[in-house]
Order: structure tokens, then sequence, then C-alpha cells
């Protein structure tokens, strides 16, 4: 028989209750598992998502900064342990690799990524179908877009929206917002949660857009909110401060609510309400001018003057704009970068001229399928630029046609085989330039720039380390010679890696972090490695733009962009590798400008002064890069200046005219509105403080209970270290060290955390669930009062009694299990109840075994069930409370969408009413009979048209009325209280 059988089962049957949605127990062992330090408002954030209305969802809004990832990491987490995992995350392209790191580094979570060729690649090999399996899938907006018809067949358990102000516009219809409209269509009825830092831009409308994901009746029809709403777009006083109340509340939740678990749909946490928990440093910046010699410039000026011409034979023109942005970017990265681009040009043209020289068709067919005809652009473009899927999707979902088949052609009418020749000498002297030019000065600016900021750092106490950003990797292989050559050492990062160095520093790491190396995919591992290789090993992290995604190292606090993107949201997303939560130190970013280029400085000076990006305390505003929206619009405005302008005069003109647009983008009166309707008083700091101090007591205990459970379970199996908490076991074959308590940073990856998931407590729980109290066994509850004076239990001291655990399942709108372990202590008049919380205090003191009970039960099955049934009711009470409160709010919320239902009808009828009423009082009073007589012909068309919207209102309220009823029906039915109950253990007990 198992040692204290009934302690084990009740630790076990306790640590897998099923809790309420919104209950911080809930996330117990989630936040057991992370392996970061959560702060209160962000384990606040999730509990509101779990606590939405029946589980429609949630919109996270919270500031830049302050981790809204980590918040969805949360529950994405808690549903995986609960078994509900077919989960989709939809992000821009650019963000994909950084969601698959952060969910396996962070929560220990597996994930695929998916664009097209590698959905096609597993389709094309007979595997599974993607996306129609258990799993974590990621994919971007235009990869849903693309498979609409199978993202809508899966049973979603959680459909999450990052960068989901994308999505705002939805309000103008399916013609306007194709995208949006059709994402929103699919997924309407899944659960979702959105994440976003802007929910609210330039127009309240869009507010409305980004609610309607989540619920589309909540704020009613998109005429009845604009006639509502609309008018708190001008001053918040009187009527409109009420108004603005009523919305506030729909979106928020009754705040009263909020506390008793039923949420809104939207929630929101700003920088200044969590600077307690939260340290944020000073970005600064440092520019680096260089002047590019003769043979530099010469050769950017011939190839920018080819690429500004309208047609090129070397470059389609479906792939136009975006092969021109790729090339411009290579171009001003270096001269290494741009001669392998201008070589594979050359190659695809003179395949050209071989294919028109074959006169036979079956040696034309031959020859296609030996040397191929992909167009180099865009096998060049991704392999050598790493970070342009985002373009490249968007390029190809907007022109179908833009991703050229393979075995296509010039157009013999367009070019002449001449025409070909011509482009390929021009090419090749462009190419014989480059290859001469041996070293870039921009590369001697960066080792110059290197070590003038090392040495400051020297000064300040900081490591002397630096994240270098490149967005090639021939200019990647360039400067890692550079630095070798002038002894700074490097770990080189780009979307392979797979250098023998990086395998030797794979092999280091997983020596030294044996826990870590066992989880995990190798990819991820690997990008762990060569992160822990920098932070120990290495000055410079040299990166690529793909490779970067989503790293964490704020242990470093030099970000170098040797090439500058032109897309906002990618330089933040740069900074943000080390300007973020943990960094300590003021976080230096250094850019570098070439003096002979009016475009580049006036780019900078845009994105340095106008933009903010590279100084403050947060960079860049929300209001900013919400005003930017997708930040590749941006780019191709910027792309359009280069491409269009060629003096001095040209370029400043152009630039002024993009800053003053994102001047009107920027709208004051709805900053002040947001602030009004999305945001909190200083009351939430109250609430953050409530939920740290709950969550380390939780953590506690539930700590305390994995303990005693495992100590009793594997005994001599499970020793303890000198280091406290820290215990030593086997499985697997293998030994292991198991933390239970929250690990330190130098015991991550060494020590594995205790956690339901954890394959030795998960088997320990799975066998202690099973284990029966038949025959009745007997413990011996130790009261010491030096260990902690527990008042409700002190006056039980020397008795006996026997628990009875009972388990209450509650299955409604949420379902719930309640674990009662209801205790009877016997005195002179026979066996007496105990309070609930005395009963769980006794359950935690030291136990000892004490055999069996050989006695019969001194208790009646009416008496014993008579109890339960008193307890039962209580609890019951409380949850039905809450249920009351939940199907008045959709009830309310059902009846306010359908009184408003024909509200566009009424009220064109009430304004030809109006007209009416003018019409017949001018009539009467007319002296002119032309007059009357044209004026009764305007009467009665109007009559004619209220009569008409009459009926149509008739028939609107009809509909409203049906489907009203149908709602109503089916709501009926979602709050049935179902429940379910059974004895699971019994214990005689004695207190000594």
């Amino acid at each position: 028989m198992p040692h204290l059988p009934f302690i084990q089962r009740y630790l076990a049957e306790k640590i897998t209750l099923q809790k309420m949605a919104g209950t911080l127990s809930r996330l117990s062992s989630v936040l057991a598992k992370s392996s970061i330090e959560l702060n209160p408002y962000q384990i606040q954030a999730a509990l509101y998502a779990f606590n939405s209305p029946l589980q429609r969802g949630a919109i996270l809004a919270d500031e830049v900064g302050l981790g809204k990832t980590i918040e969805a990491g949360i529950i994405i987490s808690q549903l995986w342990a609960e078994g509900k995992r077919r989960i989709l995350i939809i992000t821009p392209a650019s963000l994909r690799k950084q969601w698959q790191y952060e969910l396996s580094n962070k929560f220990g979570l597996n994930t695929e990524v998916f664009d097209s060729p590698s959905f096609n690649e597993k389709v094309n090999n007979g595997e599974k179908v993607p996306l129609t399996y258990d799993g974590i899938f990621i994919a971007s907006y235009h990869f849903v877009y693309s498979h609409l018809g199978l993202v809508e067949k899966q049973p979603w358990n959680l459909v999450l929206i990052d960068e989901a102000h994308r999505m705002r516009r939805v309000y103008k219809g399916r013609d306007a917002s194709k995208m949006a409209y059709e994402i929103r269509k699919i997924i309407a009825d899944k659960p979702k949660v959105l994440l976003t830092a802007t929910p609210l831009q330039n127009n309240l409308l869009e507010l409305y857009g980004i609610v309607s994901f989540i619920d589309d009746k909540l704020l009613g029809s998109e005429y009845s909110f604009k006639t509502r709403y609309v008018e708190l777009l001008s001053e918040i006083k009187g009527d409109n401060k009420t108004k603005l109340q009523e919305l506030r509340r729909l979106i928020w939740g009754d705040e009263n609510d909020n506390s008793n678990g039923i949420s809104g749909v939207l929630t929101r946490t700003l920088r200044k309400q969590v600077l307690e928990y939260v340290r944020f440093t000073e970005r600064k910046s440092l520019t680096f001018d260089f002047t590019p010699t003769d043979e530099e410039v010469e050769l950017y000026e011939k190839v920018s003057e080819y690429l500004q011409r309208l047609e090129l034979a070397a470059i389609p023109h479906t792939q136009r704009n975006l092969m021109i942005l790729v090339y411009r970017k290579l171009l001003a990265s270096s001269t290494f970068a741009i001669a392998g681009t201008l070589k594979n040009l050359i190659g695809f043209l003179e395949k050209e001229l071989r294919l028109r020289e074959q006169e036979d068709a079956e040696k034309l067919v031959s020859l296609c399928l030996k040397t191929g005809t992909d167009e180099p652009p865009l096998s060049e473009i991704e392999a050598e630029d790493e970070g342009l899927e985002e373009e490249l999707e968007e390029t190809t979902i907007e022109q179908p046609e833009a991703k050229t088949k393979k075995g296509a052609r010039i157009n013999k009418d367009k070019f002449s085989d001449k025409d070909i020749k011509n482009e390929i000498n021009e090419l090749t002297d462009y190419y014989n330039l480059a290859i001469s030019i041996k070293e870039n000065t921009k590369g001697i600016a960066l080792i110059n720039a290197l070590k003038s900021i090392f040495k400051e750092a020297r000064k300040k106490g900081w490591a002397e380390k630096a994240v270098v950003f490149t967005e090639s990797r021939r200019t990647q292989e360039y400067l890692a010679k550079l630095l070798k050559v002038n002894g700074i050492t490097y770990t080189l990062f780009n979307g392979s890696n797979s250098t023998p160095e990086a395998r030797k520093a794979y092999e280091s790491w997983s020596r030294e972090f044996p826990e870590s190396a066992s989880q995990g995919s190798f990819q991820a591992n690997m990008r762990q490695a060569l992160v822990y290789e920098f932070e120990k090993n290495s000055q410079v992290f040299l990166t690529t733009e793909a490779g970067g995604e989503g790293l964490n190292l704020q242990f470093c606090n030099i970000v170098v962009n040797y090439d500058l993107p032109w897309n906002p949201q990618r330089v933040e997303q740069r900074i943000g590798r080390c300007h973020r939560y943990g960094q300590r130190h003021e976080v230096i970013v250094a850019n570098f400008l070439n003096t002979k280029n009016h475009a580049d400085r006036r780019l900078l000076e845009l994105l340095q002064e106008k933009l903010n990006l590279f100084d403050g305390l947060f960079g860049s505003s929300d209001e900013i890069l919400g005003a930017l929206e997708a930040g590749i619009d941006f780019e191709k405005k910027i792309l359009a200046i280069y491409q269009t302008c060629k003096t001095p005069e040209e370029i400043d003109t152009a630039f002024n005219e993009l800053q003053n647009s994102l001047k009107d983008a920027i709208s004051d009166r709805m900053i002040k509105l947001r602030s009004h309707l999305l945001e909190f008083d200083d009351s939430v700091r109250g609430l953050f403080k409530k939920t740290k101090f709950d969550t380390e007591n939780m953590l506690s205990e539930f700590d305390r209970d994995m303990l005693m459970l495992c100590s009793l379970s594997l005994g001599k199996n499970l020793i303890g270290t000198n280091t406290e908490g820290i215990y030593k076991t086997e499985y697997d074959g293998r030994k292991h060290l198991i933390a239970f308590r929250e690990l330190k940073d130098d015991e991550i990856g060494k020590v594995s955390r205790a956690h339901r998931e954890h394959p030795l407590i998960s088997k320990v729980i799975d066998e202690a669930l099973k284990i029966e109290t038949n025959p009745i066994s007997s413990c011996e509850f130790i009261y010491t009062p030096f260990r902690g004076k527990f008042s409700q239990i002190e006056p039980l001291k020397d008795k006996e009694g026997f628990i009875f655990l009972f388990k209450l399942k509650i299955k409604g709108v949420e379902d719930e299990e309640v674990l009662a372990p209801l205790t009877f202590v016997q005195d002179r008049k026979g066996f007496l109840p105990v309070e609930l919380p005395a009963a769980n205090q006794l359950l935690t003191l030291e136990t000892r075994d004490a055999g069996i009970y050989n006695k019969t039960l001194p208790f009646s099955q009416d008496v014993l069930l008579g109890y339960w049934h008193n307890w039962k009711k209580g609890v019951l009470e409380t949850y039905q409370k809450r249920n009351d409160r939940l199907y008045d709010r959709e009830i309310d919320r059902i009846n306010r969408y359908y009184h408003d239902y024909a509200l566009k009808v009424e009220d064109r009828i009430a304004k030809l009413e109006k007209e009416l009423a003018d019409l017949n009082r001018k009539r009467d009073n007319s002296a002119d009979l032309a007059e009357r007589r044209e004026l009764h012909k305007k009467i009665q068309k109007i009559d004619m048209d209220i009569e008409k919207l009459r009926i149509e209102q008739i028939k609107l309220k009809e509909e409203g009325f049906k489907k009203k009823q149908e709602e109503l029906g089916r709501l009926e039915t979602r709050f049935e209280l179902l429940t379910e109950e059974r004895l699971i253990a019994i214990t005689h007990f004695r207190i000594t």
C-alpha cells in the first residue's frame, strides 16, 4: 500500500483540479513552469482574457515594451496544459521567428512556423496537411489569407492575432479592407486574443472594428455605433461624457464585476503604472560619418541610375518594386553584396540569350530542364536578404502573378538580343568595378566606431559587447573577416547557423546545460547556444535581419545598425533585442551616415528626429508606430524617393511631404479620447500589488504541495542537496536536479523547475490519482506550535476524526472542480464538523502513517450526505450568482443590439417625415397654384418613400425579432447548470 495514500491522493487531486477560467490558481503550474519572472500586470492581463464572457476572447492593449507576448504565452501555455491544443498565431511575417523563440525559450512550447514553401513541401511529400492536427501554428496574415478555407474548417481552441491594429479598418467593409474582413469572417466563432498597443488611432470606428473581431454585437451595428458615439470626437463634456462612460463600461466591463471574474473585451496597462516592476533605461544614439571613395561613389551612382530606369530586361515587371527595394538595400550595404547580385543578373541574361539561340524546340525544352530558368531575382533575394519575407508576401498577395513561374522568359518584342547584350555589357562594367573595390570605407568606420564605443564602455563598467545588424549575408562575411583582422572577437549568427564554429558552440552549451539541451528543437537550441557563446566569449554578435528575430540580448547594451532598415518597425525590433525588460544600462544605438548621399542624410534625420527611434526612454511612441500601420508602406514611400528624386532639392521636398503626412496621421484629440476611454487611473497599482502578493503565496503553496507529493511517492529516490529547494533524483536512466521553487538566473538550463507537465512529476501525479483508500488508511497529524501557530487547529489537538474527500464538478458556461475535505472530530457528543479553512490547514501539517483503520465507520451515510449537500448548496449558490451576472450582461448585449436593428431605416423615416412636415407647411402657406401643385408632387413622392421604408422597417424588425429569439434560446442552453460529484478518498486521523 502506498505511503500515506490519502495525502497522496488529496495532493494529486488538488494539483490537477480544474479551476474557473479567471482564477489565479488555474495558472499555478504554468506560472511555475515559465523560465522568466512574470510581472503581476502580465498575469492580470492573462486572467482578464480568461474571464471574457462566454470565452469569446479579449484585446490586450498594453503600451509598447510591457510584454504582450508574455501575456499571450501565459494564455497559450494554460490552454495547452488543459489539453486545448489547436492554437493558431497570426502575426506579421517578420515576427514569426520571434514568436517561435519566445514561446520555446520562455514557456517550453514547441511550435510550427508555416509559410507557403514549407506548406507546399509538406503537402507534396504526402505528409499530414498542415494546421489539421494538434499543435501551435505560427503563420503570417498573408499565409492565412491565402488559405482561408483550410483555416476556417479547423476547430481552433484559440486564434491569436499579433499587431492587430492592422485589422482595425475592417469596419470599412470587404472592398476597402479585404484581408481583415475575410480573416474576421473565418474566425468569427473561435476564441480569440488580439494584441496591439494602438487599438485606437485616428477614428473611433477603428476601435469598433477591432472590437468586432472579439464580439460583433457588443457595440451594436456600425450605423448605431456611429450614431450613438461619433460625437465623442468633439469635446468630452455633458451628454458626451455620459456616453463615454457607457462606452468605457462596454469595453472594459463593469469594474465591480472584474473583481468577481467577469471582464470586458479590452485591457490596457501603461508604462507609468508599472515602474515598480519594470525598470526602463534610456536609449542614446551615436552617428558615425564615413566618406566613400571615388570608386564607391561611382559604383553607387551608376547602379542607382540603372535601377531608376522604367524598363530593364534583368528585372521582370511583375517583380520590379520588390526587387528594386532589395537591390537598393544591397547597394547601400556593401560593394560585396551588390557584386554578387550583379553577377547573378548577368548570368540570368546570358541564359536567356543561349535559349534564344536554340532553334530546335526539343533542344529548347532539354536546355530548360537542365539549366532551369527560375528568375534569379527571387531565389537570389531569398538567399541573400533574409529579412525580406514580409515584403515578398505582401507582393505575392497583392500581385499573384509576381511570383514568376519556372521557365519564364523575357519578352522578345520588348527586348531584342541586342538590347540584352547591351544590358549584359553594362552590368559587366558595374560588376568589374564592384569586385575591384577590396575594402569599404563603411567597414573601416565600423571598426573605428566599435573601438570608440568599447573604450567608453570600459569607462562606464559596461560589458564590451555589441550587436551588429546587417541585411546581407555577403556583407556579413566581409565584416567577419574585417573583425578578425582587427582582433575583435565575434559570434556569427544568421538563418542557417551551420558553420563549424556554430556546431562547436552548440556542443559546449549542451554540456553545460543538459536540461535545456534535452528539450526543444535543435534549431531553437542552436540559437540559445550562440547567444550564450556571445554572452560569455565574444565581443560582437554579427547577425542578419532574420537571424536576430526573437533574440533576448538584454545583457548587451550596444546596438549597431551597419545597414539601416527603411522600415521603422524593423528598427524598433532590432533595438528591442537589447532595450527590453532586464536591461540595466542605457542602450547605445549606433548608425552610419554616408556624407555624400543626401537622401541617406534626410532618412536618418527622419528616423532619428521626427520618429524618435533612437533616443529617449521608450524610443518611438505608440502613436507614431501606430500611425505608420505596416512599416512596409513607409518603406515603399522611401523607395519612391530614392527612385524618383535626383537633386537635393527634390529629395528635400519629398521628405518634407512625408514628414507632414505623418503629422496629419497623429490626432491629439484622438490621443485624449483614447486616454479617457481605454486607460484606468492609478487604482490599478493596488490591483497589481494584490496580484503579486497572491501569486507569490499561490506558487509557494503549489511548490509545497508538489514537494510533499513527490517526497511521499519517490521516497529515497528524491534526495535533498546543499541548495535549498533543489533535489536530486534519477529517471530515464539519468540523474536530474529538480527545483521546487523559482529558479535563479544561474540555475536555468542546469536545473529543471517542478511543474505539472514535468515528465517525472506527471508520472507521480498519474500514479497518485489511481490510489484508492479502501481499506481506509489512518494517519497522524503532528501539530507543533513553534512551526507556526494555527489558531483553528490548536483546539483539536489530541483528538481523532475522519476526513471525507469529495470532488464536485460544475458544468455550465465554464467548468470548474471543487475539492472538499469534509472533516469531523470526535468529542463527548459524537463527531462534529470542522470548518473548511481549518480542515485545509490540517492537511498542511507534518503527517505520519498510522496503518489501516480496521473498525467500522462511526457515520451513517445519511448524516455524511446531509453535511455534503449542505456544503454543496453554498458552493452552487456562489457559482449561480456569477452565472446570473453574466446572464444579465448577455441579455443586455442582445437586447441592445436588436433594439437598434432597424435604426438606419427609422432615422431615414424620421428625416423624411421632417422634410414632409416642412413641405406641407410650405404648401399650405403658398398662394401660388403652380407652386402648390409642384409641392404636392414632392409630398406624394416622399409619402411613397416613407411607406416603402415602413414596409422595410417592419421586415427588419421581424427579422431582428426572429434572430433575437434564436440567440436567447441558445443562451438558455449555455446557462444550464449540471453537476457531478463523487467521494474520492477517506482517512482516519489523530492530531498529536
